[in-house]
């Protein structure tokens, strides 16, 4: 996946603020380990590239989440620290009804990390999927992989308040997935 920095996204903006919405699909080709988020209206994109005044990105909202087209001048880069303390990282993450929970673990430079997701389908269909383990970030990226012969294998980017994953798709029953951006949650 090919991202672009904030200055080449707003700079593009002001060069073609007229410009009409591309007619071309903003095609999703997954989270990377090293993704750009953005902020439109205080729900975060992340961002794939960019085409004169709009940007293609990945938008999540609490009433869905999706590619699109979106005005580059309407999206704020979202400030973070490179290398957060491991407490930056400690707490609950949410992404719909799934969680990441992360603590710090009794083994110094390390987290505990443990997650439980699901998937509903038609009728009764529902796929489940957990994992926990230790790893240790690298500045403000963290690679898991769980021990075991279907090992499951997720990376974590910690984005100021957010949390951009994306997994190998072996954490779980089928369609579970443990991918995109997740928010810190209370419960």
């Amino acid at each position: 996946m090919r991202l672009l920095g904030a200055a080449i996204v707003l700079t593009t903006a002001s060069v073609a603020a007229s410009q009409p919405k591309p007619s071309t699909t903003c095609a999703f080709d997954g989270f990377s380990a090293n993704p750009q988020l953005m902020e439109l209206a205080g729900d975060p994109v992340v961002v794939y590239h960019a085409d004169g005044a709009w940007t293609c990105g990945y938008l999540t909202q609490k009433k869905g989440a999706g590619p699109g087209w979106f005005p580059s001048k309407n999206l704020r880069t979202v400030p973070f620290d490179p290398t957060p303390p491991l407490t930056a990282w400690v707490g609950i993450w949410a992404n719909g009804d799934d969680r990441i929970h992360i603590a710090l673990s009794k083994t110094p430079g390390k987290l505990n990390l443990a997650g439980e997701g699901i998937w509903r389908g038609r009728g009764d269909v529902v796929h489940s999927g957990e994992f926990a383990g230790e790893a240790s970030p690298q500045g403000n990226h963290l690679h898991f992989v769980e021990e075991g012969a279907e090992s499951c294998i997720i990376d974590l980017t910690l984005i100021g308040r957010y949390l951009v994953a994306n997994d190998n798709d072996r954490c779980g029953g089928a369609n579970v997935r443990f991918w995109g951006v997740w928010k810190r949650s209370e419960k």
